[in-house]
């Protein structure tokens, strides 16, 4: 048996493994954004740990950091993987799932109100809530401001 999405093939061993069932409870979610928490209940922590390294495998999946998952697209013509929304939505959409507060860098907020028409290259992200982890794909990091 094999599940087809976004371009990859996952060969899965029986429909009642951890995997698959974690790979369904995934694709159900409706944000980019998978939460170790939103999964948790699904089987031994353990096994929930090699089912989601499997998926990171396979490209299903990446790990911005600890207990967050983003959900990858596939580029048919690069034949790689990339976030649907790019690196500093998908960060700031990874904050609002773990209810921490934050607000646009000031020179982000000019731009967009129109009182700069310099473009912010590498936007900061304010925190107002405290955040010691670090979130991060591949060689970018969120950063604070």
């Amino acid at each position: 048996m094999s599940i087809v999405g976004m371009g990859l093939a996952m060969k899965v061993e029986y429909k009642k493994s951890i995997t698959f069932e974690v790979l369904k409870r995934i694709e159900a979610l409706s944000g980019d954004i998978v939460l170790r928490s939103d999964i948790a209940e699904l089987a031994d922590p353990r096994q929930i740990s090699r089912a989601l390294n499997r998926l990171v495998q396979s490209g299903r999946l990446t790990k911005l950091g600890y207990g967050v998952y983003a959900k990858l697209a596939r580029s048919e013509i690069a034949q790689t993987t990339y976030l649907k929304e790019g690196v500093l939505p998908t960060m700031r959409a990874a904050l609002n799932r773990l209810n921490i507060r934050w607000i646009p860098s000031p020179e982000e907020l000019d731009y967009q109100a129109g009182r700069s028409t310099q473009i912010p290259v590498n936007p900061t992200t304010k925190l107002i809530d405290r955040f010691r982890r670090q979130l991060r794909y591949r060689n970018m990091e969120l950063i604070r401001g």
